[in-house]
């Protein structure tokens, strides 16, 4: 069998290495073999992620944890496993494989940041620092109990860089099929929402959100909108019937921004969509995107002129001769007339031609709400009463309730203080109240009540709390003192229920940190694009346009939903995905 110049001990020389080189061949298949479950456990992960994010909050935690599992799991010594099990008994393998195994997790642990703490790996880092600088906010802290809180809620800055950047980064098809499970999540919560608002007795638009707040779902289709822009023009490998559906659901994203009227969503995305284009103008320099840029330049204008009709409408006004109102109703009763207010509703005087007493009992026959009491949106039968009357051109008083519908009626009682809000589309009357905040605004000087003025308050009080900490800031935990004593200091219009924070991201880290948290905050969003080259990545810019813009308006980054969309797509365009996709 073997040649004869070899003796015994050679023979058994080469069987031995080669029983050795056949371990190790066995040893080096299984390892791969677990590489490639951790791969994918790793990769399914990010599937729970990226669906949880629009549908459930619960599972956006839970999924965090998985993926910070798995991460831990992959750098556990196989053959320290294989040792402890070959070197002891099943039973003393059951009693020692716990503690042991907390050993090999703080191992593991102790390996994943000295990888993650690499120098090549400084944008991941700098991105990171972030939430550090909230850690050192509790130096200027007095309320701990709120700083801990904030902590947890902004954990997903500090664990998604981690696990995104020191994980294999994903290729092509495997983020394509990532971000198309995202897109079928958020597709989901619209259809979902849609048949909540066919189905229930809804009072606010907003409600129909149900899973995050409507705000962050807004950010969410505008994100999706783009994702699925792209693969409609530029993903060739997808056949075209594929590219149609995908079409479709675009046009029914748009179509659900409308219906819910979600105004911050439509102009963000309108914006976004301006900003990509200039971006792809300078870097194309030819004459079709100029003309394609031009085009869409037109977009706002449109919208512009659509504000501008809404603007009159709110502004008209019927003029009437204070001097020749009449003084007692139909039934003898004596008119009420302040002359001195205003306030008009679909341009007739709101409080002229007012019989409070023939109101009460011709509106009591009429309804079962009763008119001292509450609409089902908690505000005063009476209010919304006296405004409806007002649109419809009505007189307040008995003849005037006789005049009104059953559909009326129901109206008022569901808290809608104006015909008018009833006879046109929702996204009108989002619109039409917003400038109607705005006029109330200006001629009482109380935005309670009010989202957008409320913004307005919030912000000239956080510029005030500035002035007094503008260097380190009030601390991570005392915002919520820090915003309470200012509104008490300036004697604040708004009520105790509506004195909330910033409603401004940039602001509301300025209150915590000063101009120095600001100008961290700046770097750390930057630094880690321009040192990866991702400032001209189309998935990673218009994330981030759509997050700038949205951090103008909101808190963005200061709740659970808010804050993971930040950390977790930031961390997958910049550190978890392999190439560069061009704008």
């Amino acid at each position: 069998m073997f040649p004869e110049k070899y003796d015994k001990q050679d023979i058994y020389g080469f069987k031995h290495e080669l029983l050795i080189l056949k371990k190790k061949k066995l040893t080096a298949k299984t390892n791969n073999r677990i590489r490639t479950l951790l791969s994918h456990m790793y990769f399914w992960g990010l599937v729970l992620m990226i669906i949880s994010i629009p549908l459930s909050k619960y599972m956006m935690s839970i999924s965090q944890f998985i993926l910070s599992g798995i991460l831990i799991l992959e750098f556990i010594s196989l053959e320290k496993v294989k040792h402890l099990f070959k070197t002891n008994k099943w039973y003393v393998f059951i009693i020692k494989v716990i503690p042991i195994a907390l050993i090999w997790a703080g191992e593991s642990i102790a390996r994943i940041f000295s990888i993650f703490f690499r120098r090549k790996n400084m944008p991941a880092i700098v991105f990171f620092s972030f939430y550090l600088l909230h850690v050192l906010g509790l130096l200027f802290t007095v309320d701990f109990d709120y700083a801990l809180k904030d902590l947890r809620v902004k954990l997903p800055l500090f664990v998604m860089p981690v696990i995104i950047s020191v994980s294999e980064p994903l290729g092509w098809k495997r983020f394509r099929l990532l971000m198309l499970f995202f897109v079928a999540a958020v597709i989901a919560g619209t259809l979902y929402s849609t048949h909540y608002l066919l189905t229930e007795d809804i009072h606010d638009l907003r409600e129909i959100s149900r899973f995050i707040s409507h705000i962050r779902f807004s950010l969410l289709i505008s994100i999706s909108i783009f994702v699925l822009s792209y693969f409609v023009i530029r993903e060739r490998d997808f056949p075209k019937y594929f590219r149609l559906i995908l079409f479709i659901f675009t046009g029914w994203l748009l179509f659900y921004l409308v219906l819910s009227a979600s105004v911050t969503g439509l102009v963000v995305l309108i914006l976004t969509v301006l900003v990509m284009a200039v971006l792809y103008t300078l870097k194309k320099k030819n004459l079709y995107s100029r003309i394609a840029t031009v085009i869409l330049f037109i977009a706002p204008v449109i919208l512009l002129v659509f504000i501008m009709g809404i603007i009159s409408d709110v502004y008209k006004v019927h003029r009437v001769d204070f001097s020749t109102l009449d003084e007692q109703t139909a039934l003898g009763a004596t008119y009420e007339h302040d002359t001195t207010n205003f306030q008009t509703e679909n341009g007739y005087y709101v409080y002229l031609y007012i019989a409070t007493d023939e109101m009460r009992q011709a509106w009591n026959k009429k309804s079962k709400f009763d008119f001292d009491k509450e609409d089902k949106k908690a505000q005063k039968i009476k209010s919304t009463l006296i405004r409806y009357l007002t649109s419809k051109a009505y007189r307040k008083d008995a003849k005037g309730i006789e005049m009104l519908s059953e559909e009326d009626i129901a109206l008022i009682e569901d808290g809608e203080a104006s015909a008018h809000y009833h006879e046109r589309s929702d996204f009108y009357i989002r619109l039409y109240k917003i400038i109607w905040e705005i006029q109330q605004y200006l001629r009482t000087g109380d935005p309670s009540g009010h989202s957008v003025m409320q913004r307005v308050e919030y912000w000239k009080t956080s510029i005030l709390i500035i002035k007094q900490y503008p260097v380190f800031g009030v601390g991570t935990g005392d915002m919520n003192i820090a915003f309470k004593r200012q509104y008490e200091l300036m004697n604040s219009p708004l009520k105790p229920e509506f004195r909330w924070r910033s409603h401004n991201q940039f602001l509301s880290i300025t209150v915590g940190f000063g101009f120095i948290g600001l100008i961290w905050f700046i770097v750390a969003v930057l630094y880690p694009p321009i040192k990866t080259g991702r400032m001209t990545d189309y998935f990673y810019m218009t994330f981030f346009v759509i997050m700038m813009l949205s951090m103008i308006s909101e808190d963005t980054i200061e709740s659970q939903a808010g804050v993971t969309i930040f950390a977790f797509f930031t961390s997958l365009f910049l550190f978890g995905k392999k190439d560069k996709t061009p704008i």
